[in-house]
């Protein structure tokens, strides 16, 4: 999978994502609020398609102040973007797709994260590699580990993203029209080469929660936002 899309806008990605997923910011918000919620302080997390980093720096007031973090993301530079945000609490940065094996062997291990985060990468990839992913997250929590799981999602297919899309770019439009949205984003989004574009495989809320119950992991998804949902899975101790 060619991840050039993400090198292209890793300048205006933490300001200019929000603009056209309305339920961006409320998420990572949401995912916060579920780690603080569950008082235990994670120490040793794993942020799987970190792009900027945003998930880690959204919960870090909730880990342990010694907390590290293994970044993985197919963007060389949203990656070192990731990196210049986390600092000294990166334990290992690694460039590629986690769905392949060479990548994968250096992500997953059997009971090595107290948290696992996955925010908006998912959407990209099919529902068996979806399902792997999970599976192996999964794998990698210690008993009472925690998933945050936040996508883009659909309440039917191939057809329930309609409704969505269009009352998104009514968003897009407002946002447009009250320059909130930089013109150098935009037009690099617009104009994105058809080699650059990538797959858009949203699931249902309904799959994810069953693949994530399949993978052993208690579930639960407390926020949906015009197209975008936040999963819950614990590992039972």
């Amino acid at each position: 999978m060619d991840f050039g899309r993400y090198d292209r806008i890793v300048e205006h990605y933490m300001a200019m994502w929000p603009m056209l997923v309305p339920g961006y910011a409320p998420i990572l918000g949401t995912m916060l609020d579920v780690v603080l919620a569950r008082g235990r302080r994670p120490l040793e997390l794993l942020d799987l398609g970190c792009g900027t980093g945003a998930a880690t720096v959204a919960v870090a007031p909730a880990c342990d102040p010694g907390a590290i973090v293994m970044l993985v993301d197919g963007s060389a530079p949203m990656l070192r973007a990731a990196q210049s945000q986390v600092r000294a609490h990166v334990r290992a940065a690694v460039t590629g797709d986690f769905t392949q094996p060479a990548v994968a062997h250096l992500c997953f291990g059997p009971a090595r994260y107290d948290l696992v985060l996955c925010s908006f990468a998912l959407h990209h990839l099919t529902d068996g590699d979806k399902r792997q992913v999970l599976e192996q997250a999964a794998a990698s929590l210690v008993p009472g580990g925690l998933l945050l799981l936040a996508d883009e999602v659909v309440s039917d297919r191939p057809n329930g993203w309609d409704v969505v899309e269009r009352i998104r770019a009514r968003a897009i439009a407002a946002n447009l029209a009250a320059d909130r949205i930089d013109p150098r984003f935009w037009a690099l989004e617009t104009e994105l080469p058809a080699g650059l574009r990538l797959p858009f495989l949203p699931a249902r809320v309904d799959d994810l929660t069953s693949w994530l119950a399949r993978s052993g992991l208690a579930v639960s998804c407390p926020v949906s936002i015009l197209g975008s949902a936040l999963l819950i899975g614990v590992k039972p101790e």
